[in-house]
């Protein structure tokens, strides 16, 4: 039976949290003018902050992104006096510079409140106890979820990410039911607990996962779920941390197996668009850039906030069993703008690549994406597919994998095999696209055959 945290407002009607986002807009756009930054682009845009009364009218609005946030570091977007700040969060640095992201206790609050409308629509009560994974530190992920289980009442062991060995035991040894993590490290996870001579599905009692942080791939969905205990359900939590944490959206029992997140449209209002022209996108189905407006920040408010992440509105986006029809849904995020790669013209999204390996029969725990690109930019750029094959170097498995992947892109990578536990390990965000100079200082021995023909088998150096 579904349940709600706020049931009020997870099942208010489509207009009253219209009406809601309108206040949150101008709440919003007052905190904006208390920042130059965005007091001076609305001046030279020639936007009237009066005249942005809903939705529509955001079309006028600059966007903002993360050059604009480094620019403006070290304290970022900062719309209240430094006394009213509670702490600064801070973002991975995946990119560039990490930037600093400001909250008040209202806001922290609210990182709270959206977490446990979260957990509860994924069916987590306070009977559950918790292995929680997500980092610590600067980062906002790990410090999140430990308010949302808090508020829910869920007994959790703060753990963050590594120490998989311990981990691993301790799922067995605790009778843990809920473990938060990225899709990556819950793989590593069943991984070593195989390897250890423990069976995920028999000797833990793991009933939901609560995996963000990276792209989570469908196959990487059906070999978690197959892994673990019968009845285990593999949920997807989303956000960022200039946008408050990794609660801006996520998904309840029917969204989870249709791929789609449910998006808290009283604390965020979201946008599609194309990334080239900016142009909003309003077709189900037609992939485009995230766009998120914070409607309730105080400290750093986010106005048309460039997520770089790509997804797209669900055909039922205002309609699920769940009740929760005024909370739009959209597709799990399937890339990001600055992780498509152009490969002789094609684009390629590592999640295709991911979602090919994951469901190839034979692969390993571990893969890399290699691209070789001219520093001049007067040539495309060229990638190698590296995999563990299981159980030895088999090349019926390669020979698969490449067909999968040009029935997939529509064009033909290399495809280089490699020895189980020759590639990297993540217990955080997984770095899936190495150059090929990033890639020869972890597989140094690899890294030579790297644009080698298709269907490479590599035996690496002992």
């Amino acid at each position: 039976m579904t349940t709600y945290w706020s049931a009020a407002i997870e099942t208010a009607s489509v207009g009253e949290v219209e009406r809601l986002q309108r206040d949150g807009l101008r709440r919003t756009l007052r905190a904006c003018l208390r920042v130059p930054h965005y007091r001076d682009r609305l001046a030279r845009a020639g936007v009237d902050p009066a005249a942005v009364r809903c939705a529509d009218d955001l079309a006028s609005v600059p966007f903002m992104d993360k050059d604009q946030l480094r620019a403006m570091q070290p304290w970022g977007v900062c719309a209240t006096p430094l006394a009213d700040v509670a702490r600064f969060n801070a973002t991975t640095g995946t990119t560039g510079l990490p930037c600093n992201i400001a909250f008040t206790r209202l806001d922290l609050d609210d990182i709270g409140e959206l977490g446990a409308r979260n957990l509860t629509a994924m069916g987590v009560n306070g009977d559950d106890i918790a292995w929680q994974c997500y980092g610590y530190g600067l980062w906002i992920g790990g410090s999140a979820l430990d308010r949302a289980y808090e508020r829910v009442g869920v007994t959790a062991f703060p753990a963050g990410p590594g120490r998989t060995s311990l981990a691993i035991e301790r799922l067995r040894d605790l009778g843990v039911t809920v473990i938060s993590c990225t899709p990556t490290f819950a793989l590593l996870l069943v991984e070593r607990a195989r390897e250890a001579g423990i069976d995920p599905a028999t000797d833990w009692n793991l009933r939901v996962g609560i995996f963000g942080g990276e792209t989570m791939s469908p196959a990487a969905v059906d070999l978690l779920t197959e892994a673990m205990p019968a009845g285990f359900q593999a949920h997807n939590t989303y956000g960022t941390t200039e946008l408050g944490g990794p609660f801006v959206a996520g998904t309840c029992e029917f969204s989870a197996a249709q791929g789609t997140v449910h998006v808290w449209a009283d604390h965020h209002l979201v946008e599609i668009v194309d990334p080239e022209s900016g142009a909003r996108v309003t077709q189900p189905g037609v992939t485009g850039e995230l766009v998120v407006t914070s409607l309730r920040r105080e400290a750093s408010p986010m106005l048309r906030w460039r997520t770089r992440d790509l997804t797209s509105w669900a055909a039922d986006a205002y309609d699920c069993p769940c009740g929760r029809r005024a909370h739009p849904k959209i597709s799990w995020v399937s890339g990001r703008t600055d992780d498509v790669l152009k490969v002789r013209g094609t684009l390629v999204m590592p999640s295709q690549v991911d979602d090919v390996v994951r469901a190839t029969v034979g692969t390993g725990a571990g893969w890399q994406l290699v691209v070789d690109k001219d520093p001049e930019g007067l040539r495309a750029t060229e990638a190698t597919v590296v995999v563990e094959v299981a159980g030895g170097l088999d090349e019926s498995v390669v020979a698969d994998i490449g067909r999968r992947l040009a029935d997939r892109l529509g064009i033909r990578l290399p495809v280089l095999a490699s020895r189980e536990r020759e590639l990297p390990r993540y217990e955080g965000k997984a770095r899936r696209v190495l150059s090929v100079t990033e890639f020869a200082e972890v597989a140094p021995s690899l890294a030579a055959l790297v644009g080698a023909r298709p269907g490479t088998v590599a035996e690496p150096a002992r």
